[in-house]
């Protein structure tokens, strides 16, 4: 982009610009200061005993589990116990060959590391738990609570 120097209309037509913006900012901090004072002495009148309402926050639908969500679900569950993702690596892979949706072992590895960090994190669906010795395992959060 090439620079160029402004003429003297320019400069002028932009001070005038300049100016009447800051007139009109002004005039919104007026505006805004004198809000602040009604709010102000309707507080000072007893109205800061009445709770304040505040939006909902939306809560999203929760979007259908996959088919690798819901095996490795399946596994954990067969299974009675907290699973290590070891474990759950070798059934996983196993049942996905037999359901037909097997790709690489490299994929397939990635694939299970996502849906656990989908289904522990942002689902709560499961727990990770530390496992004697072994780092951690997955667990339903029931079992946990039982506990």
């Amino acid at each position: 982009m090439e620079k160029r120097e402004l003429s003297k209309e320019e400069i002028i037509s932009l001070i005038g610009e300049f100016k009447s913006e800051v007139r009109k900012c002004l005039a919104k901090i007026d505006i805004y200061n004198q809000k602040i004072e009604e709010f102000t002495k309707l507080l000072g009148n007893g109205i800061d005993n009445q709770p304040i309402i505040r939006k909902k926050e939306k809560t999203r639908k929760p979007y259908p589990l996959s088919k690798w969500d819901n095996i490795i679900l399946d596994i954990i569950k067969e299974n009675g116990r907290p699973t290590t993702s070891k474990d759950i690596y070798e059934k996983a892979i196993a049942r996905a060959e037999k359901a037909g949706i097997a790709m690489g072992e490299n994929k397939m590895k990635a694939k299970i590391n996502q849906c656990l960090v989908k289904l522990s994190g942002h689902r709560n669906d499961l727990m990770k738990v530390k496992y004697g010795g072994r780092g951690f395992a997955y667990s339903f959060p029931e079992w946990i609570a039982k506990r």
